[in-house]
């Protein structure tokens, strides 16, 4: 199996070419019994082979070959028709085959089949979990053996719990469209950062796309991971890297072939939830989709989810986008044991940092960086809950959340971080207060700058000016709390005291400093919304902070 490769190749061990040595190779070629089993399947001497025929010949060939290794008779399962199709894309036009092209065909089956013989150890006839992890291993990747069991579960079309030699050559086919990919972007580089993986990504998405369509011709399906209308996002691949590089901002190669697999699982699900079979999935297919990888999910929750990536697609959401959804909520639904059996109960501010803390996906690159992100501080965890949670007897605030109330109370982490982000014009991770005062009127809240400016000076403790994710996430909360109590005593001014106040004859009033009312408001002050807000905030959180929770 010793093929000059090049430098850093990972076209090794069970990915290894056949031999290139041009006097090797036309040996090969001149094959006698490649021709012999060429013209028995071309009866009319039409000068092709065509599929229905090819299984025959590739039977005949190889058990002929087996017969001379072990001397003796040697039966193999004709190959299936997805195999014989695969393989007449590659070496012909996906439909027949000439002389030459079927001698290259045989050439590289008998390469695999040399490759197979040496895996198959015991000699059963299979490659199961095991000698399927030691071959990965042997090719420069260390990969987990549940990843291991889910390869051979996407390939064992028969349920035997092993690779035989048809299915290994219908995963060596398709993981050689991943290795190339891989070994023509990366150039060497033993890991590769968001732009490089899109490069990677659109490459086996263009090696594929005449696989899929001769296929398809044939009436056969083979879900190809990339057979999409439009590029992956560069959004997707920081997703796919934040996931599976396990919160680096690069991708080794064995990280590489753990994202192989798993997108591949969702493509599965992808296509089975995909009913009108257009390519996309509306809120009942999504959820549908997304039971299939194990997340079931509110139906409220699932259209909420679905519905910031319908602007993209008036039809639904497409694959590209599904990725990014699983790769985010597939790490919030792994917390759900925290919960207790049958997630039924509830977790506090303490539980609630470390689950925050390790919910790598809610973190976004900045310049091609990992955004260094401090962690979520506990008057911010106690604020989520109590907004999120439900009082339980005897409690003056809620003191945790449930597993539906934990999703929503995500969910409102996910939009709000999105909004964070969009409104970060300097990309620095924080927001300045010109930025804070945009950032807010999107959650609503319309204030003046001075009301702003005194928000900034309530929370900016450290006097940086600045404000990271958590103190943000913190003012929203608490602004609209108060947002939501200045509304109601509008609403309903009979609730109004002369200790609190009072609406103006416009309801929120005009002046940002505050008026005195006459008539029957006798020396009653009323504040507008933003004279309101001046007015809470200038004390200091640092001050009052624990007293403005439990309120």
């Amino acid at each position: 199996l010793s093929v000059a490769l090049p430098a850093m190749s990972r076209k090794r061990g069970m990915f290894a070419d056949s031999n290139q040595d041009p006097s090797v190779k036309a040996l090969q070629m001149s094959c006698s019994e490649y021709f012999a089993a060429f013209h028995a399947c071309d009866p009319h001497r039409t000068g092709f082979i065509d599929l229905q025929h090819l299984s025959d010949a590739l039977q005949a060939v190889l058990s002929a070959a087996e017969v001379r290794a072990v001397n003796r008779d040697v039966s193999m399962r004709p190959f299936h028709s997805t195999t014989c199709c695969l393989l007449c894309t590659r070496f012909g036009d996906g439909a027949k085959l000439s002389p030459v092209q079927f001698c290259e065909l045989l050439y590289y089956v008998h390469n695999l089949r040399v490759i197979f013989a040496h895996l198959d150890t015991d000699c059963s006839g299979g490659i199961d979990c095991g000698k399927l992890m030691t071959a990965f291993q042997h090719s420069g990747a260390n990969m987990d053996a549940s990843v291991v069991a889910q390869i051979v579960a996407s390939y064992d079309t028969d349920h035997s719990m092993a690779l035989e030699f048809d299915e290994f050559v219908q995963m060596r086919l398709e993981w050689d469209h991943y290795i190339s990919a891989w070994d023509l972007c990366t150039r060497g580089s033993p890991t590769i950062p968001p732009p490089q993986l899109w490069s990677v990504l659109e490459e086996v998405k263009r090696t594929t796309e005449p696989i899929i369509t001769a296929l398809g011709a044939l009436g056969l399906t083979l879900r190809y991971i990339f057979h999409a209308h439009r590029p992956f996002q560069v959004q997707t691949c920081e997703c796919l890297i934040f996931r599976f590089g396990r919160g680096s901002a690069c991708l080794s190669f064995e990280q590489f072939c753990s994202m192989m697999v798993s997108l591949k699982e969702m493509k599965e699900a992808f296509c089975g939830a995909d009913l009108g079979r257009i390519g996309s999935l509306n809120s009942a297919w999504l959820a549908k989709a997304m039971s299939r990888l194990g997340m079931d999910l509110p139906e409220q929750l699932v259209e909420d989810i679905g519905r910031q990536f319908y602007a993209h697609s008036a039809e639904g959401v497409e694959f590209d986008e599904f990725v990014q959804i699983i790769v985010e909520w597939n790490e919030v639904w792994r917390e759900r044991h925290r919960f207790g059996k049958g997630a039924t109960g509830r977790i506090g501010s303490v539980h609630l940092r470390e689950i925050l803390g390790s919910v790598r996906v809610i973190y976004r690159f900045v310049n091609s960086m990992v955004q260094a992100a401090r962690p979520f501080n506990i008057s911010t965890c106690r604020w989520l809950i109590a907004t999120f949670g439900t009082c339980q007897a005897g409690e003056a605030f809620a003191q945790g959340v449930t597993w539906a109330e934990f999703l929503n109370l995500v969910w409102f982490l996910k939009h709000t971080h999105r909004k964070f982000h969009e409104f970060n014009l300097t990309h620095s991770g924080a927001l300045s207060a010109d930025e804070l005062g945009s950032a807010m009127a999107t959650h609503g809240i319309h204030l003046s700058s001075e009301a702003i400016d005194n928000i900034r000076r309530s929370y900016d403790v450290d006097g940086s000016g600045t404000f990271e994710f958590d103190e943000f996430l913190q003012i929203v909360l608490e602004c609209q709390m108060y947002d939501q109590r200045f509304e109601m005593r509008v609403a309903y001014p009979t609730l109004l005291t002369a200790t609190s106040m009072c609406p103006t004859e416009n309801g929120v009033g005009g002046s940002s400093h505050g008026c005195r009312a006459g008539g029957n408001g006798g020396g009653v002050v009323a504040l507008d919304k933003s004279a309101f807000f001046s007015l809470v905030f200038s004390v200091p959180r640092h001050v009052g902070r624990e007293r403005h929770v439990a309120s």
